[in-house]
This record gives structure tokens, C-alpha cells and sequence, in this order.
């Protein structure tokens, strides 16, 4: 009788090690995924600098879940690498400034609707 428990509770816990190790396994591959599409992803973005694509590219490797999902959120988009200055294009997307010391001219604002 004692054998008999013993079996099925080694068979059992066979069953249980390999499904957790397929899950694992999946697990582990899709990181692996996500990792190398935001390092590929990373290089072949045209706005980022070479020093800043060496800075995500460390950070992802470092961090895979961590530094990749934050390249496809924040890196891609450009704004903060803008504010750090790793991008080639600073003022690309942002709208001029119309503050005490703006470069854009009275007149311009006056064009623009502003009194």
C-alpha cells in the first residue's frame, strides 16, 4: 500500500515539475522575444543618437521585461529622450515656445491669434 502511494505521488509530482517547466520555458522565450525586438528595434531608430541607442541597449540587457517594455512605451515615442538629449531631432515635435523668452517673434504670435 505504501508503494502504491509513493508511485502515484511521484507520477504526480512528474506531471506537476514538467508543466511548471513548460510554463517556464514559454515564459522564458517570450522574454527572449521581447528582448531582442526592442534591441532591434532600438538600432533602427533613426531619432536616437548612437550614445543614447547604447544606453537603451544596455538598459534592456539589464533589465529585459524592465527595459524593454520601456523602450516600446517611452524610447520609441522620442520624448524622453528629447529630455535627456539623446535624440537627433530636439524640437521636431514640440511647438514653439510663445513664453517671456521665446525666440518667436510679436508678430508671429499676432498671426497666431495671440494679442
Amino acid at each position: 500500500m505504501f508503494t502504491y502511494l509513493a508511485d502515484t505521488t511521484d507520477t504526480a509530482y512528474t506531471w506537476a515539475t514538467g508543466i511548471v517547466g513548460v510554463i517556464v520555458l514559454i515564459i522564458g522565450l517570450a522574454l527572449l522575444v521581447l528582448l531582442v525586438a526592442a534591441v532591434i528595434s532600438t538600432l533602427m531608430h533613426k531619432d536616437t543618437t548612437a550614445g543614447g541607442k547604447l544606453l537603451w541597449i544596455i538598459l534592456e540587457v539589464w533589465w529585459p521585461l524592465l527595459g524593454s517594455v520601456a523602450w516600446f512605451v517611452v524610447g520609441r515615442k522620442g520624448y524622453l529622450n528629447r529630455f535627456l538629449g539623446i535624440s537627433k531631432s530636439r524640437s521636431r515635435h514640440s511647438a514653439p515656445s510663445v513664453g517671456q523668452h521665446s525666440n518667436v517673434s510679436v508678430n508671429n504670435q499676432e498671426g497666431l491669434g495671440h494679442a
